[in-house]
């Protein structure tokens, strides 16, 4: 049985919601948009017709929408999220036959080994405890396929004069695990839950970086 760690999402989220997109939205604004930064993980996650994709932490919907869309009605595409007001917003917005919203932890996955060919996590790991991590990028690797795909994006470790001054604003909305991600390495951790052949790239004007590991 998992030991639960995290909790991964903090209460404030579920009280959001209604605003989540609206605030997202703007916040992308200045880094070249949401939808731009959401299609990059898509075409990392090389989604095809009749795939099986889940998003992890997956808020309103909107790149689960999009995995959706290349996995096609043929495909599955289930997005878990802790807080059932954000799951609530993304069910109201995503009317597609393919998709599924469901309640769940991160950590504790609610699916069998090997029941997806691709899982994304956007913004979400750094949430996360470094203990909460560890299971949630593990257990990622076990409802994945063998030769299934993860892709991880989330906020990189600042190194230029518009991204320090940027993450002094992200930062006042973050708490410590952000902090212990960079220290501790996000590419180090999803290499030791077992993927292989990780690659990254930098995205949003380098505020981000786009992880992809093979099962």
């Amino acid at each position: 049985m998992t030991e639960h760690t995290s909790g991964y999402y903090r209460d404030e989220f579920g009280r959001l919601a209604s605003f989540y997109d609206f605030g997202v939205k703007n916040a992308f604004r200045w880094i070249g948009g949401e939808i731009g930064f959401r299609c990059g993980i898509v075409e990392a996650a090389d989604v095809r017709p009749g795939h099986h994709v889940l998003d992890v932490a997956c808020g309103t919907g909107t790149l689960l929408a999009l995995l959706a869309a290349c996995a096609g009605p043929d495909g599955r595409a289930v997005g878990i999220d802790m807080s059932e007001q954000m799951l609530q917003m993304g069910r109201q917005k995503v009317k597609m036959s393919q998709v599924e919203f469901i309640q769940a932890n991160a950590e504790d996955l609610p699916f069998a080994d090997e029941s997806f060919d691709r899982a994304t996590a956007s913004l979400a790991i750094h949430e996360m405890n470094r203990p909460g991590r560890a299971n949630a990028l593990a257990e990622m690797h076990r409802v994945l396929k063998p030769g299934g795909l993860a892709v991880l994006a989330d906020l990189r470790r600042p190194d230029t004069i518009p991204t320090k001054l940027g993450m002094r604003v992200v930062r006042m909305l973050e708490t410590d695990t952000l902090t212990d991600m960079w220290s501790h390495g996000l590419y180090r951790e999803v290499m030791e839950a077992g993927f292989s052949g990780v690659t990254r790239h930098i995205a949003g004007r380098g505020f981000f970086e786009v992880l992809v590991g093979e099962k």
